[in-house]
């Protein structure tokens, strides 16, 4: 009786929080946060099976057996070195992190078309958030990256 109530409750608090944020912002900045997150949780799933079925092989199949899931006993070298030291120096995860500040980027350009449609132009705080998020998903991403390249370029140099 109190699990449905207190879902009842977050859900409308989401709704309210919501409008609020177009209200004051006139775009849901609460739906991009939430997308990022579930694209975030979906790519942390696919790395966690790829990740299991490069340590786990014959124990981790037997384990499947159990669930009526079949893991592959090998993968190709790329697919284990893209999960593991990064194929040709770039890793699952920053092709992850590279999509997500792709995403951001063209989330703001469909929200300034659909106002280009209206006859309206975006407010100058909604863009810089827009470009706070960007720069911040950048900011995470592209140092790891350039310093990677580096390296790299001192090792085979």
């Amino acid at each position: 009786m109190v699990a449905p109530l207190a879902i009842a409750t977050g859900m409308k608090a989401l709704s309210q929080s919501r409008q609020f944020s177009v209200s004051v912002m006139g775009y849901d900045f609460l739906g991009l946060l939430s997308r990022l997150a579930v694209f975030y949780l979906a790519a942390f799933i696919v790395n966690s099976y790829f990740m299991a079925t490069i340590k786990g092989g014959i124990w981790l199949n037997s384990i499947g057996s159990l669930f009526g899931m079949k893991f592959p006993e090998t993968l190709p070298e790329w697919v284990t070195q893209l999960f593991t030291t990064g194929y040709k120096g770039i890793s699952f995860w920053q092709i992850i992190q590279i999509i997500s500040v792709l995403l951001a980027v063209m989330e703001y350009f469909q929200y300034e078309k659909m106002l280009k449609l209206k006859g309206e132009t975006a407010n100058a705080s909604t863009i810089a958030v827009f470009s706070i998020i960007a720069i911040s998903l950048s900011l995470i991403t592209f140092p790891t990256m350039i310093q990677k390249f580096k390296e790299m370029k001192i090792i085979n140099g």
